[in-house]
């Protein structure tokens, strides 16, 4: 009988993922690691009886958990192939991902919905979200979305990767209504997201994992801080207020979220949470190191290892030793 096991897609720089998979390990729960950036020469087998083989490990997977997993941090393949053989390579590859995501009995991360989907989703279940649209022309559109200030970002991830190991970041811009000409370094036409500038008295990040949730309170003094000077940005973790809480849950729940980064403000006007978007797959170290915690990181593990042992045929697991070494308390809002 083939083997359970938890299969990890990742890079091979995913600090979260490396120590998470170490300590997954310590407490008996097996796990495969496959790097977008290490498939050379790597020798697969997707049987019939949904057994995978990777370079001679036969297994069948329990949990298949997608993280940074970007055939953009991959070479382009055979190099002695044509450049359309390249590129079937790299399509091939992603797909195998993302279907062996769908046909295992737990994923994490395949879950991971664009801007418009999570805004739309958000407003259904009544959480506010700012004003936004999508344009390729930031400057002309304003006029459709009056406000004194905006939020321009890019509509997909915050980088890209021109060549294996190398990324270039495109953050988001808090702008003034004159100067929306665009994203710097964004070519003329791309679609962006135009969202109007909320006023807030807090920034909550939130991290949902399994049933937990933990949450860190975000201090800066310029909203672009904790991109451009992160040494004076104050993290704290706090327990999430209910309402962000509560808005949290059911926007995971609307999207099937086992797992998810969710960026929260306090709008000054009223108080209430306004919600600006979950990364399906969010680091965490550098929230935890800010706020001297490792929450997030026993939490993942709790979540994948419960996943992996229902997967598996077992039961919830009860025996202290795996909760004394992990860590049994939990933060529920």
């Amino acid at each position: 009988m083939a083997e359970r096991c938890v299969l990890l897609l990742t890079r091979r720089d995913d600090g979260e993922a490396t120590e998470a998979s170490a300590l997954l390990r310590r407490i008996g729960v097996p796990v495969h690691r496959l790097d977008a950036d290490g498939l050379a020469d790597v020798r697969a087998v997707h049987g019939p009886d949904g057994v995978l083989t990777l370079d001679g490990h036969r297994f069948a997977p329990t949990v298949t958990w997608l993280r940074h997993y970007s055939l953009r941090a991959a070479p382009d393949g055979p190099p002695d192939g044509p450049a359309g053989g390249r590129m079937v390579y790299r399509d091939a590859w992603t797909a195998l991902a993302r279907q062996l995501a769908d046909v295992s009995p737990a994923a994490i991360g395949a879950a991971d919905p664009g801007q418009l989907v999570q805004r739309a989703r958000a407003r259904a279940l009544g959480v506010r979200v700012p004003r936004g649209l999508v344009t390729t022309d930031p400057a002309d559109a304003a006029g459709l979305l009056p406000a004194e200030r905006y939020v321009l970002k890019v509509l997909d991830r915050h980088y890209v990767e021109p060549e294996p190991g190398r990324l270039d970041w495109y953050l988001p811009r808090v702008l003034d209504g004159d100067r929306l000409a665009g994203l710097p370094g964004v070519p003329r036409g791309t679609p962006v997201m135009l969202q109007e500038y909320v006023e807030h008295d807090a920034e909550y990040r939130v991290y949902l994992a399994g049933d937990e949730l933990h949450a860190f309170e975000v201090v800066k003094e310029h909203p672009e801080d904790i991109w451009i000077r992160p040494d004076e940005v104050v993290v704290r973790q706090v327990r999430p207020p209910a309402a962000v809480a509560s808005a949290t849950r059911a926007i995971a729940r609307e999207t099937g979220a086992a797992f998810g980064a969710f960026d929260f403000l306090r709008a000054r006007d009223g108080g209430e949470p306004v919600f600006l978007e979950m990364n399906a797959h969010g680091d965490w170290h550098w929230f935890e190191r800010r706020a001297g915690v490792d929450v997030v990181t026993r939490a993942v593990v709790r979540t994948v290892r419960d996943l992996h042992r229902a997967a598996a045929g077992h039961a919830r697991p009860a025996a202290v030793s795996l909760l004394a070494f992990l860590g049994a308390g939990r933060v529920h809002g």
